[in-house]
């Protein structure tokens, strides 16, 4: 399990992630924190991600302590741009994979994802990474760790 750990780790380093003027933005960061907190008040976690009130204050909350200069709270494009990465996925709502795979970006807001996704999951894979408590709060550490050092 260390091994897929620091795998996963690497990744979450090296997430594309926009910036300005040499700041990288939170978001994608911001969203997997969010999650982990879901995980961590939950007492069965059922590895749907709904785009609903409970993320987005998850979010919130934890964008409200990285969040630096220009950053704007946009919980959306994290939550369908994270889909580049190996673990983040999107359940697609039946009849409208074809427009799911052509649309590049959420628009800002939740519309398109209201349109598109039922729910976000983790893959199945690395689930256990973000399930487990030791292993939840070393993922935790690291995420923290690197929206530290961007400020």
């Amino acid at each position: 399990m260390s091994q897929s750990l620091e795998k996963l780790k690497l990744e979450l380093s090296t997430l594309r992630r926009g910036s300005r003027a040499g700041h990288f933005r939170p978001h994608k960061l911001v969203m997997l924190l969010a999650v982990l907190d879901m995980i961590d008040a939950s007492d069965h976690f059922n590895n749907r991600i709904a785009f609903d009130t409970n993320l987005i204050q998850h979010f919130e909350r934890q964008f409200n302590l990285y969040k630096t200069k220009d950053d704007l709270c946009q919980p959306a494009p994290p939550f369908f741009h994270l889909r580049s990465s190996s673990f983040w996925k999107h359940k697609v709502i039946p009849g409208r994979e074809a427009d799911y795979a052509k649309t590049s970006t959420s628009g800002g807001g939740r519309k398109r994802i209201d349109e598109l996704i039922e729910y976000a999951y983790v893959d199945e894979a690395v689930l256990p990474l973000f399930i487990e408590k030791e292993t939840g709060e070393k993922l935790r550490r690291h995420i923290e760790k690197t929206l530290e050092g961007d400020q």
